[in-house]
């Protein structure tokens, strides 16, 4: 028996079996769906992953603190630019009583007593970190006479009047400090141009750091709003004009990407249904086979993700919208075969013979064109796109079973007392065309091979050229609130242009300690050859155990008794209160203990308080775990073309120390002459299918003539 037979029999005379069969599969892939349903919305996946600077991108979002950070900004009016600066305070107070917020920086750490207070704590591991030469040079400022002149010259500058020698006595009385955090100053320079108030001052921004479980999807939705909910009620106490609040950062993008990407895949699968019903309703002036169209595409759909499901494990939310693609593709094989169907019962065949005809007839041609789309989406693959590859696998699964139902399940809402068609236009237009090209091929093959010698001639032309966007804005959803708050924040602060990220890790202190000088050694001499703006490194808070032994050895040499005394006369001396310069005090204490060689190194990781702002700055550089750290470089130019990142890669990095290079926009610069070979080798690949598949089908020579 032939397969269209046996398809014809099943549905004319088994048709509760066969619903019975096709309930059962729909039920089977519902309970797969619910159960299994784990969705991707991670816009990294959608780029290859086999490039290191996506991988460096991945690692930035996975491993660093930084990606649950949250960017607030207050932008007002030039009048009420006062009111702003009061209620700043306000502002942060209320962010910081946010039960999602775990630490907020309202402002420069430095200008304020509790920053300086932290930044003290660190002194003693940051001073020990110093080269061998430069710790003994700045010990030697603990001579009794180099403490009188110190402490009797900042006195005759106060009464002076100057400002400054008070800061240096509550900051630093004793001139240790300032050489002990002179290399975090210097590493960390490139941060200073990022201000949290704009020149004009109609603008303070905030960073929160969340407590979000991860950068999920729905954890981040999850977040958003509440954070929507506490901007609704954060204008209470503010009585000036209009007081616009901006929310930026990964976590509004990834909220906003992900809804983008349900409602599109909603609005496009439906947009597409009611279109290809449409186009199909004109066609045949039939419901019910219309709602067996519909009812098939759709059923192909959930089949199609099921078996994605059980393949990935996990669908990305771009492969999900193949939904969408399925529905036009698929209804080109309802129309075949049930204009097929139509055709037949117009030549007086029944029902059950009609059915047959339609699957004999345009069976094997539904097959083969399932087959070229098919292959065409799996060519996705090959791209090294998770996303992409997800999106021609489900595409490629969804169209071959589309096919199958298209010539099957699709008969059964259609009814055999449902009287033939009299009378198609559309088919007799279409056979007066058929007929007027083989009788005049001529007309015909001179304005099809016109047509297309002109498109091979723009295609090949290099006007106008096929530009690829290597601009990470291309990947936003239009209209976002995210990014329309970080264009406003850039637009009134004097920021840089993204830099571009170098990881290093390290298997142990000292090994992340000796990369991180090597590197900054070698990024100061690109600056100052003008091969790069300016650079940020983690070397100065990169502890060197050798260093800090050595060192410490080196204290024992010192007499810290002696020293206090001096201070505790001089400041008796100078009319200064002991109480005032007990940080001072701390400090000779702290270096004193640690002469006992059975003391452990400080660590200024134990010694920072967990609610500094200094964490801000130090989670920029260290990742979850400290050994993983990264450095930030300022280029001359927004980094735009592979030239650029080519450059960039061959003056970088440094000889003997491992290093991933990354960054928005160096990535997308990276995958440019990528775009460029996929395309070309895709489109060779499905050209040489297709005539290998006509070559089969058409094995005789004549057909070709």
């Amino acid at each position: 028996m032939r397969i269209s037979d046996f398809i014809a029999r099943a549905i004319t005379q088994r048709r509760a079996l066969v619903w019975c069969c096709v309930a059962a599969l729909a039920a089977t892939c519902v309970a797969i769906f619910v159960t299994s349903l784990r969705l991707d919305s991670d816009v990294l996946n959608v780029l290859p992953g086999s490039f290191r600077s996506v991988q460096g991108l991945k690692i930035y979002d996975r491993d660093f603190a930084q990606t649950r950070e949250l960017t607030f900004a207050l932008l007002c009016r030039p009048g009420d630019v006062d009111k702003l600066e009061d209620f700043a305070p306000v502002f942060a107070e209320k962010l910081r009583q946010q039960p999602w917020c775990t630490r907020v920086l309202a402002g420069s750490p430095i200008a304020t007593p509790d920053g300086i207070r932290d930044l003290q704590s660190i002194a003693v591991p940051l001073l020990l970190n110093l080269e061998p030469d430069v710790f003994n040079q700045t010990m030697s400022i603990l001579q009794p006479q180099k403490i009188r002149d110190r402490l009797q010259r900042l006195h005759r500058q106060i009464e002076a009047g100057s400002p400054r020698p008070e800061f240096e006595l509550s900051f630093d009385p004793l001139g240790l400090i300032g050489p002990a955090l002179k290399p975090f100053a210097e590493s960390t320079a490139i941060e200073e141009e990022q201000p949290l108030t704009s020149p004009d001052r109609t603008m303070r921004v905030f960073l929160a750091v969340t407590n979000q479980r991860s950068i999920s999807a729905f954890d981040c939705q999850r977040l958003i709003r509440r954070v929507n909910g506490f901007r609704a009620t954060a204008r209470e106490g503010w009585n000036g004009g209009p007081l616009e609040i901006l929310i930026t950062g990964r976590s509004a993008y990834v909220a906003e990407i992900s809804l983008s990407m349900r409602y599109d895949v909603l609005a496009t699968l439906a947009t597409s249904v009611l279109l290809v019903g449409s186009i199909f309703f004109v066609g045949f002036h039939r419901w019910l086979p219309l709602l067996g169209m519909g009812f098939s595409l759709l059923l192909s759909c959930l089949v199609a993700l099921t078996l994605g499901l059980v393949i990935f494990g996990r669908l990305s939310m771009v492969s999900v919208g193949f939904c969408a693609i399925l529905v036009g593709l698929g209804v080109d094989f309802a129309i075949l075969t049930f204009g097929r169907y139509q055709q037949a019962r117009t030549d007086g065949e029944s029902h059950h013979q009609a059915i047959a005809t339609s699957v004999a007839k345009l069976g094997r041609a539904i097959f083969f064109g399932a087959l070229t789309t098919a292959v065409g989406f799996l060519a996705l693959v090959l791209s090294g796109s998770m996303g992409f590859s997800q999106l021609g696998v489900l595409i490629a699964i969804g169209i071959f079973v589309a096919g199958l139902f298209m010539c099957s399940i699709v008969f059964l809402f259609v009814g055999e007392r449902q009287p033939p068609v009299r009378h198609d236009w559309i088919f007799e237009v279409v056979r007066k065309y058929v007929c007027w090209s083989v009788q005049r091929p001529a007309p015909m093959l001179i304005f099809s091979s016109a047509f297309l010698l002109l498109l091979t001639a723009i295609g090949f032309s290099p006007i106008p050229s096929l530009h690829f966007e290597a601009s990470a804005r291309s990947l936003e959803p239009k209209n976002s609130r995210a990014s329309l708050a970080l264009q406003k924040i850039m637009q009134k602060m004097p920021m840089r242009w993204e830099p571009v990220l170098a990881f290093v890790r390290a298997s142990d202190p000292q090994q992340l300690y000796d990369h991180w000088q090597k590197i900054a050694a070698h990024w100061r001499y690109l600056q100052a050859a003008g091969k790069i703006k300016s650079f940020s490194t983690p070397a100065a808070l990169c502890l060197s155990p050798n260093s800090m032994q050595k060192n410490r050895e080196q204290l024992g040499a010192i007499n810290f008794p002696a020293a206090r005394e001096t201070l505790e006369q001089t400041l008796d001396a100078e009319g200064f209160s002991r109480d005032s310069f007990a940080p001072a005090f701390g400090l000779l204490g702290n270096l004193q203990h640690l002469v006992d060689p059975t003391v452990p190194l400080p660590n200024w990781r134990d010694q920072l308080p967990k609610s500094s702002s200094w964490w801000f700055l130090v989670d920029h550089y260290f990742a979850h775990d400290p050994l993983l750290t990264t450095g930030f470089v300022a280029t001359n130019q927004p980094v735009s073309t592979y030239a650029q990142r080519e450059e960039l890669e061959r003056n970088l990095p440094v000889a003997g120390v491992p290093m991933i290079l990354t960054g928005w926009s160096y990535a997308l610069a990276d995958l440019l002459p990528w775009s460029h070979r996929q395309l070309l080798i895709i489109s060779a690949l499905m050209a040489f299918f297709d005539v290998f598949l006509l070559a089969i089908l058409y094995r005789d020579l004549r057909l070709w003539i």
